[in-house]
């Protein structure tokens, strides 16, 4: 699957199980994206990050609804589970999702596939060229003011206004290189690489989600 099946994929499966009241199912959707980022070669490291960044939202989600849901004690355990494991299925899919597509990546195929404007694609993506530099300048600016004898704190306005007029010059320029390159708003564009919406990735798309229906239907699962 390319990257704008795999989005649709994603927003499916979320849309799926927003409406489905089964902790099975979405454990069984926990599993597969492990095993899918697990085959992707994610480093270990990176997958116990997100499930230590999960653990705190799913156990609060779970010990809310336990301690005070308004049903009986049945129904508030049901929900507890269903909610939580919704919310780490959700954590889920979007890890998956980020570490196998790569944001340019991303955006050329959603200019490609669903005529998404340039304007709006390069404008994203200069943007996430600017996140380096604008880490890079955020440490300039830091180093200055404390040679200065300033103390900058992550919450000072300061720090970032100095770092947002960087980045407006940085935006000029930016600007500046692709009229230069030929770059002209709404005109036609040509592409180095074409990214298209491979047959059997529409196969696998369908797949899973026929296996997703055949699991929402068997109801004794859950």
């Amino acid at each position: 699957m390319n990257a704008s099946q795999k989005l649709i994929l994603v927003l499916l499966l979320s849309l799926e199980l927003a409406f489905t009241q089964s902790a099975i199912l979405n454990l069984m959707v926990v599993g597969a994206c492990l095993v899918a980022m697990v085959v992707a070669r994610v480093s270990w490291r990176r997958l116990l990050f997100y499930l230590g960044v999960a653990a705190i939202p799913v156990l609060g989600t779970f010990l809310s609804f336990w301690f005070y849901g308004s049903g009986s004690a049945a129904s508030n355990g049901h929900i507890a589970w269903v909610m939580s494991t919704r919310l780490l299925a959700f954590i889920s899919l979007g890890a998956w999702f980020a570490q196998t597509v790569n944001p340019y990546v991303l955006m050329t195929a959603l200019e490609q596939n669903f005529k998404l404007s340039p304007t709006f694609v390069y404008g994203i993506l200069g943007a996430l060229n600017f996140l380096p530099k604008f880490k890079t300048a955020l440490k300039n600016v830091l180093a200055v003011a404390q040679m200065r004898g300033q103390s900058l704190h992550v919450w000072s306005p300061a720090l970032y206004a100095k770092a947002l007029i960087q980045s407006l010059a940085w935006s000029e320029n930016l600007a500046q290189a692709m009229t230069a390159h030929g770059f002209q708003e709404g005109a036609p564009r040509t592409h180095f690489r074409q990214d298209r919406l491979p047959l059997l990735g529409w196969l696998i798309l369908a797949l899973i989600l026929v296996l997703v229906q055949l699991a929402v239907f068997r109801g004794h699962w859950w």
